[in-house]
């Protein structure tokens, strides 16, 4: 019987999706006030659904591809094999587009207009300045990377042999 951990990654995605829904609201707010342009909200919210979204399915398509029972199977920044390599593969192109706009694109300057209203507790009279963003962002990826290798490999090892069935060259299930 599947998982739901199975299915992780379209929870995520679904999540992703509900996450833009009521960013888009709220930029409706910064629209009105004339913090950012209409142009700048579609966008975004656009931009948003697009890196937030594909990434899940994509990694929820190679996880079911793959057999995996939970997304620990494919590791963190893992090039074991081929699913754990395009999992690796997702995660770091998703990452570098991330990086790319916000170094060399506008993401920094639109993230420092729009991200207070990211947040838990909006904030619509706030603002970020570009050099915070990029330290913000980059060190957010920093220790995403680090944090979950050093945690997928301290938690591998402990994990049952037939919790990630593809990785010892058996069919998925066992």
């Amino acid at each position: 019987m599947p998982t739901l951990l199975r299915y992780f990654w379209f929870l995520c995605a679904a999540l992703m999706v509900a996450n833009v829904a009521i960013w888009r609201r709220r930029l409706a707010v910064l629209v009105a006030q004339g913090t950012i342009t209409p142009n700048e909200a579609a966008r975004f919210t656009r931009g948003a659904a697009l890196w937030l979204v594909t990434p899940c399915v994509v990694l929820g398509l190679i996880a079911l591809s793959a057999g995996w029972s939970d997304p620990l199977c494919g590791g963190m920044l893992s090039f074991r094999d081929t699913p754990s390599a395009a999992t690796s593969a997702v995660i770091l192109g998703s990452w570098a587009a991330l990086l790319g706009w916000v170094w060399l694109g506008r993401g920094a300057d639109v993230l420092g207009r729009i991200g207070p209203v990211l947040t838990n507790r909006p904030r619509y009279d706030h603002t970020v300045s570009p050099g915070v963003v990029r330290a913000s962002i980059t060190a957010s990826i920093l220790v995403a990377g680090l944090g979950g290798s050093i945690v997928w490999h301290l938690v591998l090892p402990h994990r049952s042999p037939n919790s990630c069935a593809f990785r010892y060259g058996r069919a998925a299930g066992g």
